[in-house]
């Protein structure tokens, strides 16, 4: 069966934007490094959408990131991390001397063998990234061991996010924090001086 992500690595992609030279994979979910005395762990895998609000019923969807403030192409359900999320995202970024300071994601319903909403989801959303401002640049980390995961890191002004999609069976999750220098000490809270 074709994958209902190949399309994303066709040169017309590339061509129409150049910060975007990845693809999403299908069905698969990578695996972190394993070392030998240790059974090897999944990826995080999507949790379910935001309970629903309302008398309506329906399940909360975003229009965009409030962390980021980019627009997603598709309203997206915001996902709840137990601390797989988090913890996935640091074991990339610790490699690149940053950790995770705060985070947010997102997840999309998407039929087995729709590409072209799978398309407009990604393409649309990373192209809103490059619109207000952000330098994008893939990365290939070790901790991302399965080829259909796509990661980037995105700055702008002073800050610097890590962006992870992970295409699941049914569905897309889209991971991202805001980052700071592993070795910085975070920021306390100002007090009232002592009297």
């Amino acid at each position: 069966m074709r994958s209902p992500f190949r399309s994303l690595l066709s040169a017309s992609l590339l061509a129409a934007a150049a910060v975007l030279p990845a693809a999403l994979g299908a069905g698969l979910i990578a695996a972190t490094p394993v070392r030998a005395e240790e059974p090897a762990k999944p990826a995080p895998k999507a949790a379910a959408p935001a309970k629903p609000a309302g008398k309506q019923g329906k399940a909360k969807v975003m229009a965009g990131s409030p962390m980021t403030k980019v627009r997603f192409s598709e309203p997206a359900y915001p996902l709840t991390d137990d601390g797989s999320y988090r913890s996935y995202m640091d074991k990339i970024l610790d490699e690149y001397g940053r950790r995770c300071v705060r985070q947010e994601q997102f997840g999309w319903e998407i039929a087995k063998d729709d590409q072209e909403r799978l398309d407009f989801i990604f393409q649309g959303t990373m192209a809103n990234y490059g619109r207000i401002g952000y330098l994008l640049g893939e990365i290939h980390p070790k901790a991302v061991t399965d080829p259909e995961i796509v990661a980037f890191l995105a700055d702008r002004e002073k800050s610097r996010y890590l962006l992870v999609w992970t295409p699941l069976e049914s569905s897309v999750l889209f991971m991202m924090c805001e980052t700071a220098d592993k070795n910085a000490k975070p920021e306390q809270p100002k007090s009232a001086p002592k009297k």
